[in-house]
């Protein structure tokens, strides 16, 4: 028997097989590449913005944590005046002097010391630049950060471009605001949220004017600075 063309068809059959397998192992490798590259891009995509991180001594003396990513493509002006400040220590030492229950608590402006005929007030010394209010109802329509939970946001007074360095952080949901503040960064994380909750339980005590709802015994900001301050600048 004449074995020749059979081990001919072998050989022949034997290639085919090692070609195909060849095939799959490289269009595997370059769809892994592809698969890798595209979950490099989308991790770039979700770290890209700033990130403040604020340290806040509670009325217990608990030191809290709180986190937030700031939205320079929403509120660009905002982001960036608030970064300069974070940064070079503006922040640092002052007190919420505000809170609304069940709304928000307002610093970013006053440090406070107790003496025996009751506080005094002081302001850093600096001035400060009314900066452009970004928000829907003031012209800025892409700004559509809503006043949930863990959003900070501007305060101001009726001038919709007054607002400098004072911020409210919601610490629940408060819709009537949407559109009419320049919010600019959220708070989403676990621990985050939950120092929140211990601070939207915080006692006050009526002080007069603006200080109505002063916070006491004092919360007091520690220290606020941004990451990746690059990205905040407009």
């Amino acid at each position: 028997m004449d074995y020749s063309s059979g081990g001919r068809k072998s050989a022949q059959r034997f290639l085919i097989v090692f070609l195909i397998a060849v095939c799959f192992t490289v269009t595997a490798l370059f769809s892994g590449c592809k698969d890798n590259e595209g979950d490099q891009l989308n991790m770039n995509d979700i770290n890209s913005n700033p990130v403040a991180t604020m340290t806040v001594r509670s009325q217990t003396g608990e030191i809290l944590i709180i986190r937030i990513e700031l939205y320079p493509d929403k509120a660009p002006l905002t982001v960036a005046n608030f970064t300069e400040l974070a940064n070079s220590g503006f922040y640092d030492g002052l007190h919420f002097h505000r809170i609304v229950p069940g709304g928000c608590l307002q610093g970013g402006a006053y440090s406070f010391a107790q003496t025996e005929n009751g506080f005094t007030l002081s302001e850093p010394d600096r001035d400060v630049t009314e900066i452009k209010g970004e928000f829907a109802s003031n012209g800025h329509p892409e700004n559509d950060i809503r006043h949930t939970k863990g959003t900070i946001s501007m305060a101001r007074t009726s001038d919709p471009d007054s607002a400098t360095s004072q911020f409210f952080i919601c610490v629940d949901d408060y819709p009537s605001w949407d559109g009419e503040y320049a919010a600019f960064g959220m708070a989403t994380d676990e621990e985050s949220l939950a120092a929140l909750d211990k601070l939207a339980d915080s006692s006050y005590i009526n002080a007069g004017y603006a200080f109505r709802t002063l916070p006491y015994p004092l919360i007091s900001i520690v220290s606020v600075r941004v990451d990746d301050a690059s990205s905040a600048t407009p």
